[in-house]
């Protein structure tokens, strides 16, 4: 299974995740009502579209260039859960098909909560720059707040919550899309290495300002 989140390139971030043949429940894999996604499928999903594309779809595409990754999901077939919903058979489906898609996110990011409550989701994220190269970032998001650090350890995915925290300073300014002027974060507010504890109030103040 493989996991790619992106902006494309009308500004629209999109996440997309292959599901197997072998991710599938036993039992789901010999229900008739699968139809041509019982061999897996490759999904994209953005905050107001779903698309899946049935196998067989291109088993590079993780390897893409976000061009032809785009492209790829422009040609992916448009999912309509209404639709889908509208008779036994078709309720079957779409939750077999959601379960399936969202054990792959889970299994793909990393969430954390800070001590004041706030849930945050870590991701690695991709782009490209101004000149045209591809950038990737790790990508802290907590509702619509949007935080991102251009350089991160490699083992991110088993970081603590004071770790991540720590992360946070180190990432660009937070940000709330199309919000107007964005908060800045106090770097001075980083603790030394005697210091065994951060908690990300700190910055979270600054987020809420």
């Amino acid at each position: 299974m493989g996991f790619r989140e992106f902006t494309d390139s009308r500004g629209v971030v999109w996440r997309a995740w292959d599901v197997s043949i072998e991710q599938l429940h036993p039992v789901t894999r010999g229900e008739d009502y699968m139809g041509n996604l019982s061999d897996g499928w490759l999904a994209f999903e953005s905050e107001g579209e779903r698309r899946r594309m049935p196998a067989p779809y291109p088993r590079d595409w993780i390897d893409l260039s976000l061009p032809a990754l785009e492209e790829l999901c422009r040609s992916a077939p448009v999912v309509s859960g209404r639709k889908a919903r509208s008779t036994p058979s078709g309720e079957h489906v779409a939750f077999a098909l959601e379960a399936a898609d969202r054990a792959a996110i889970a299994e793909a990011q990393r969430t954390f909560a800070s001590p004041r409550g706030r849930t945050w989701t870590v991701r690695p994220h991709e782009c490209l720059r101004p000149d045209g190269e591809r950038q990737v970032v790790l990508r802290f998001t907590a509702d619509d707040i949007v935080v991102d650090l251009p350089q991160w350890p490699e083992n991110w995915r088993e970081a603590t919550m004071e770790q991540y925290a720590l992360m946070l300073l180190d990432a660009d300014p937070p940000r709330r899309p199309g919000k107007g002027k964005v908060p800045q974060r106090r770097r001075d507010d980083r603790p030394g290495d005697d210091v065994p504890v951060f908690k990300t109030s700190a910055l979270e103040d600054d987020v809420a300002r």
